[in-house]
């Protein structure tokens, strides 16, 4: 373990956790998008809805609570899907699914940039693994023509580093050809995305196309946890298969109320939001010439060291922006990680673009 260490330190690759938080540093760099982590209201009604501290055990023995049938049912209905099945976490959501499905029969077909926890997913499954070259159709319908049914198409809506959005109409549609099954992860798009942020996938009418569907409340909804949705056949299925869903304490009822008010909030909100959003996410592209039409938005800087030393003239700067570096993207594709709100303001876009390009030009 020690040489393996020092052998990251050495690539100037070391991770550590922080000493302390930063509460004073303006945010640009947290999923919460929407800002409603810092939500007062859902914090107290969820409070008045709370009846226990904790859930004492996995859903299948005494950690069912009553609020969890009613929640899913509310969730499948507002994302259009036919059932629910809340997880955890997404990472737990997407470990639970992909090693289900993911029978030593079945193919995955999965977009180079998908997130760890996909990655992670497909190592426990015993299923056949193949990439696809990021957003490419042509090489997706390459490994279609070849690959061994069942096939699992594996996707996000909003890619959660460099931002890029999913063609998810035409990767829908050439699953449909071949008969594929598409799995989308939208972790990133839940509350950002759609006429009230059911996600990207119903926002482009292809709800219906799609095998299943992870959507995380850590990001644009500012709670926890997160749920599959997709048929009630998958629902029961992974109630009987998932072995991260039926081996792990349940979440507790706080939890639960607190997914119940923020989806309430969103439901209320999205419109106002996302326009704002929208308002940023045009300013920012106009200051940089980015091409990212979403809240992530990425500056690639070549060159590890560099970067972290631009993230820390950022951080003397008032500003939270964090450097992505390898092993977490490719070497090469070093990036400052950048993220709107709907709460940041114009002129702290403007001091990022002053830090960042004057510290480039010099």
């Amino acid at each position: 373990m020690q040489t393996r260490l020092e052998g990251r330190k050495r690539a100037g690759l070391w991770r550590s956790l922080p000493t302390e938080g930063s509460p004073s540093l303006i945010d640009l760099t947290s999923n919460d998008y929407l800002g409603f982590s810092r939500s007062r209201e859902i914090l107290e009604k969820a409070h008045a809805m709370t009846d226990r501290i904790g859930a004492t055990g996995s859903r299948l023995l005494t950690g069912n609570h009553p609020l969890y049938r009613g929640l899913e049912e509310k969730i499948s209905l507002f994302h259009l899907a036919e059932s629910c099945l809340i997880y955890n976490t997404g990472y737990m959501a997407n470990l639970g699914l992909l090693a289900a499905v993911g029978v030593k029969e079945a193919t995955f077909l999965y977009d180079l940039e998908v997130h760890a926890s996909i990655y992670d997913g497909m190592r426990l499954s015993h299923a056949k693994c193949l990439p696809f070259r990021h957003n490419d159709l042509n090489s997706l319908e390459r490994r279609l023509k070849a690959a061994k049914r069942p096939i699992f198409v594996l996707i996000e809506s909003i890619y959660s580093i460099s931002g890029d959005i999913a063609p998810v109409r035409e990767i829908a549609k050439t699953c449909t050809t071949w008969g594929a099954s598409l799995i989308v992860d939208e972790a990133h798009a839940t509350g950002v995305r759609g006429p009230q942020g059911e996600g990207l996938c119903v926002e482009c009418g292809i709800e219906d196309q799609t095998f299943a569907r992870v959507h995380t409340f850590s990001k644009a909804l500012g709670v926890h946890g997160a749920a599959v949705v997709g048929s009630k056949t998958l629902k029961e299925y992974l109630v009987n298969f998932s072995r991260p869903f039926i081996y792990t304490t349940a979440l507790p009822s706080c939890a639960l109320a607190m997914i119940a008010c923020a989806y309430k909030k969103l439901q209320r909100e999205a419109k106002e939001h996302q326009h704002r959003l929208g308002e940023l996410i045009h300013y920012f592209r106009s200051k940089t010439h980015s091409s990212c039409d979403g809240p992530i938005q990425p500056l690639y800087i070549s060159g590890v060291e560099r970067l972290k030393n631009i993230a820390s003239k950022i951080r003397e700067s008032g500003l939270d922006v964090r450097a992505i570096v390898p092993p977490t993207t490719a070497r090469g594709n070093e990036l400052l990680r950048v993220v709107l709100h709907s709460f940041n303001q114009e002129e702290e876009i403007d001091k990022l673009v002053e830090v960042v390009f004057c510290n480039e030009s010099s």
